[in-house]
């Protein structure tokens, strides 16, 4: 399981710029996730990986979990926070649609 830092999804967390161009979250942190600006982490998805969003969910503390995949089944999880700073949960290969069988969705 990834825990956010507390107060995230209203960007209270420091922010620590790496080589790669994306941002860390502070050392403090037990888990270290990719963060970056919104449009640039987009971009890298679409660009390096052919990603684009599937699905999104809103969160209570306003924060947006998004899912993007490729036609190739490359899939990487995300969550923006309302300041526009974006994190990567999680990413692998293999996506697989779900089909309910029961017609719940």
């Amino acid at each position: 399981m990834v825990v956010l830092p507390l107060g995230w999804a209203v960007g209270e967390q420091p922010v620590i710029p790496n080589a790669g161009g994306f941002a860390m979250p502070g050392a403090a942190q037990a888990m270290q996730m990719p963060c970056g600006k919104r449009p640039d982490v987009v971009r890298m998805l679409r660009e390096n990986f052919g990603e684009g969003p599937i699905a999104q969910g809103l969160a209570h503390t306003g924060a947006v979990a998004e899912i993007f995949i490729s036609a190739q089944g490359n899939w990487t999880i995300v969550a923006t926070s309302p300041n526009g700073m974006i994190c990567m949960i999680g990413s692998r290969q293999a996506w697989q649609p779900a089909v309910a069988h029961d017609d719940t969705i």
